[in-house]
């Protein structure tokens, strides 16, 4: 007879109190924020809806993406839901609230219903988790939880599979599947001699996980030449610049102490979560719970090795660990206290578990507040772009030619909203950025790609700066480009956001032989905006090829002048940082050349170390002819 199931379970009851609270937490306190990056995914998600494919700017097989499932997925149930930051917003509720139901299963059976019912509680409430809403952290997360339960459970097929699909929601999903594996592994050999089909926990996990992996692997290459996504290479170009998520030069270690320190600062209660992770340590860990912990650590410590460019939801995978051993550290208090007296223990006890659902109840209000008011960046509370960004995406939607190309900073919600081209200077989007941005060129990429409208956002009262440039004293961005409106809101504490316009027409490029020696660096093409110049004067793009076969000093000074013209020399002038210089690239350069005499000028390329002696070549020339 089959075993009918009864809703009235405990386990099912604890199922639905998790996700009313969870749906209670994302309507009353996040139903307005939006994180930036999620839109990234979004636009993905709505071009693929559309036909267009898994890509972020139609024609461009890119991918951009680190959670293409998710994407998937977005586009799929968008044709029922299409509101992309309700839909976000939901399939993070839902995992979230999951997630803590399953943090409460994974806990060893002879803990007691109440304090399960703790821990899961705990796991939902947690503010890393609520603040990377909208993106796949809660889904990716919730897919290994399940898979770690699973597993527990010896139903190694099934973990396998949520382990392939939670990989490509989050490749960082790998390492716990990995560790998932050994434990199959370990199990397998257990069982050898003792049983028929010894095999069939490693092989039925590896199977089951790899069938989707090889699935989209094969997919990938066939669309975009790679299953790897640019992005990777991005983050680790942008951590080599220093170009984070929390701030200039912040690595992984740093991070954690914002993290933390910011918790603190919201409510000094957190100490007692704190304290009972460390009493967690004192009790010994079993099975899943054990292997959750120790992915955690793990996680920390590959991105410590890796030095990507850190940004908060990457510390998302510590919080189930951290649950699982602030629950085990309570009920080791618990444990011993209760030879006292037990009533005695149960007070304590219930005391010390408040404790942390009021700090994160002041998590809350602190991010209600921030949403409300705005105020100073921090790690751990949102940043309130989204009324400007918004605003901005729009205007560019609605008062640009549908084949305008546009340069943004922050490419989530102005990219999903303008419905535009884009280009980004943090490489997330094209794989030569990225690259310019890990030799340290922060230039090349306004020069090269002269989108017809560039968005900048600035701190109030400071210079208008791309990373560490400042845009708004170059001649080249000030000759082509023109502000044309702009967008406030005064909780965006890194406002206004200015939209400028390319008012000039650019000439397509000539090339123009050139081999020039400058030691270890070969100059071995160059390309300029044209041969003919007006004598009125006018701004120019020069292109310069380089191939490196040797070492070079730690910073090259490459400057870039027209001789001789008029009784000046303009020119560009900049320094570069090179140990990451390799091969063959281009560095792109812009000048404004003024109102001079016609005839044929030479272009001049110098090169050495910053602050001298250069090496000064002539690479090409520059023709001016009468205007019309």
């Amino acid at each position: 007879m089959v075993k009918q199931i009864r809703f009235q379970n405990p386990k099912f009851l604890m199922v639905g109190l998790y996700l009313l609270v969870t749906i209670l937490i994302w309507r009353m306190v996040m139903a307005e924020f939006r994180l930036d990056d999620s839109f990234i995914t979004y636009r993905y998600a709505r071009n693929f809806a559309s036909g267009l494919g898994l890509v972020y700017n139609p024609g461009d097989q890119v991918l951009s993406t680190t959670a293409p499932l998710y994407a998937l997925f977005l586009g799929l149930v968008s044709h029922i839901m299409p509101d992309f930051h309700l839909l976000g917003g939901l399939i993070g509720t839902l995992s979230i609230g999951l997630g803590g139901w399953l943090i409460s299963r994974v806990l060893p059976l002879e803990f007691p219903e109440p304090l399960r019912l703790w821990g899961g509680l705990i796991y939902v409430l947690s503010s890393p988790l609520w603040l990377a809403l909208g993106m796949e952290t809660a889904l990716w997360i919730t897919l290994v939880l399940a898979a770690v339960l699973l597993s527990q459970s010896d139903y190694w097929e099934a973990a396998g599979f949520a382990i392939g699909l939670a990989t490509l929601t989050r490749p960082d999903a790998a390492l716990p599947g990995m560790l998932i594996g050994l434990v199959a592994l370990v199990v397998s050999v257990n069982r050898l001699n003792t049983r028929t089909r010894w095999w069939q926990p490693i092989a039925g996990f590896g199977i089951a996980s790899a069938i989707p992996l090889l699935i989209f692997a094969v997919w990938a290459y066939i669309s975009y030449g790679s299953p790897f996504p640019v992005t990777l290479g991005a983050k680790g170009a942008q951590a080599t610049q220093g170009i984070t998520g929390m701030g200039v030069g912040i690595d992984t270690w740093e991070g954690l102490r914002l993290i933390l320190r910011s918790l603190m600062t919201q409510s000094s209660l957190y100490i007692v979560l704190a304290l009972l992770t460390v009493f967690g340590l004192a009790r010994r860990i079993q099975n899943g719970a054990l292997l959750v912990v120790i992915w955690g650590a793990l996680h920390l410590i590959v991105y410590v090795i890796l030095g990507v460019a850190p940004y908060r939801w990457y510390y998302a995978p510590l919080v189930p660990g951290a649950v699982l051993l602030a629950t085990t550290g309570l009920y080791y208090l618990y444990e011993r206290l209760r030879f006292y007296r037990y009533p005695v223990a149960i007070g304590i006890v219930s005391a010390l578990a408040i404790f942390p659902v009021i700090a994160q109840g002041a998590s809350f209000a602190a991010v209600i507040t921030q949403i409300r008011e705005g105020g100073p960046v921090d790690v751990m509370l949102p940043i309130v772009d989204w009324d400007v960004y918004r605003q901005t995406g729009e205007w560019l939607d609605v008062n640009t030619a549908l084949d305008a190309t546009v340069g943004v900073a922050e490419v989530g919600q102005v990219g999903f909203y303008a419905r535009r081209w884009m280009t980004d200077y943090l490489g997330l989007l094209q794989p030569e950025v990225s690259a310019m941005l890990r030799r340290g060129d922060f230039y090349s990429w306004m020069i090269q790609y002269a989108p017809d409208y560039m968005v900048f956002q600035r701190f109030r009262g400071a210079a208008l700066v791309l990373y560490n440039l400042v845009i708004q004293d170059d001649a080249w961005f000030n000759a082509n480009y023109e502000p044309v409106t702009e967008f406030d809101d005064m909780r965006y504490s890194s406002g206004p956001v200015t939209i400028f316009r390319r008012a000039t027409i650019l000439p397509n490029l000539i090339e123009q032989p050139a081999t020039l020696d400058f030691g270890n660096l070969k100059l071995v093409g160059l390309a300029t905006d044209g041969h003919s110049l007006s004598d009125q004067g006018g701004s120019v793009r020069v292109r310069l090829d380089w191939q490196v076969e040797g070492d070079l000093p730690q910073e090259l000074h490459i400057a870039v002048k027209g001789l001789n013209m008029g009784g000046t020399n303009p020119g560009f002038d900049g320094d570069y940082q090179t140990p990451n210089w390799s091969g063959t690239f281009s560095t792109w350069h812009g000048f404004v050349v003024p109102k001079v005499d016609i005839g044929t000028y030479v272009l001049l390329v110098a090169v050495g170390p910053v602050g001298g002696p250069y090496l000064e070549q002539a690479a090409g020339s520059l023709h001016v002819v009468a205007s019309n």
